[in-house]
């Protein structure tokens, strides 16, 4: 099996526990793990899991979530008036929040705001808030994120990194929900600057990472 990310060689590992049995693909080359495809939900069944969150601008939780995340990633970057949100979600509560901060943003989501009107536009910023590890196949839409930001503009992705452990992940509660099919690691990440020709400027070591963009 080729790593969906990079096309190298992959080994593959059984996750067995209470919960579930489930097998998986690591990429030798670039740390990346994914799904059998056969495990994969339909687009109804995943789209039902989606529909079941119940995240709300109104939580003062969820909301405080983002406000913690925009202070992180925005504290260094200057010059930011349009932000791409991709992966909005049911109810866009950070595309919300960041607006009410003044900034100019637009929105896509594959199933709650599916036109993709970022095809034609550029930004300083595009966001993907926990969105990448539901892309089976990530490199196209890889393409299409790093191709909608601005030169000296700024990626930052949001989701959790995995360790490069069978001990962690086997028992990693990230691997729980069946709609997270993907996952990364720092090693991917540096994939993913040298491919798109990026400069990570800053991580938090956990699930936060920023792109900067200089050609």
């Amino acid at each position: 099996m080729k790593c969906h990310l990079c096309n190298g060689e992959t080994e593959e590992f059984l996750v067995k526990n209470k919960k579930f049995e489930q097998l998986y693909y690591r990429c030798k080359n670039c740390s990346f793990i994914f799904l059998e495809e056969k495990a994969l939900l339909k687009g109804s069944e995943e789209l039902e899991r989606y529909e079941m969150h119940n995240n709300s601008i109104d939580d003062p939780v969820y909301r405080e979530y983002f406000e913690k995340f925009i202070e992180y990633s925005f504290e260094d970057l200057d010059n930011v008036e349009n932000i791409l949100d991709y992966g909005s979600g049911p109810e866009p509560v950070l595309a919300s929040v960041l607006r009410e901060k003044g900034y100019k943003v637009d929105i896509y989501d594959k199933y709650f705001s599916p036109e993709k009107i970022y095809k034609d536009r550029k930004y300083d910023v595009v966001c993907s808030t926990e969105v990448i590890e539901h892309i089976y196949y990530p490199m196209e839409v890889l393409k299409e994120l790093v191709g909608s930001v601005k030169k000296n503009g700024h990626l930052i992705i949001m989701t959790n990194f995995h360790k490069d452990s069978w001990t962690h992940f086997k028992n990693w509660w990230y691997i729980q929900d069946p709609t997270h099919t993907v996952f990364y690691s720092m090693k991917t990440f540096k994939f993913i600057e040298k491919e798109f020709k990026l400069k990570i400027i800053k991580n938090n070591g956990k699930n936060i990472i920023i792109f900067k963009k200089e050609d």
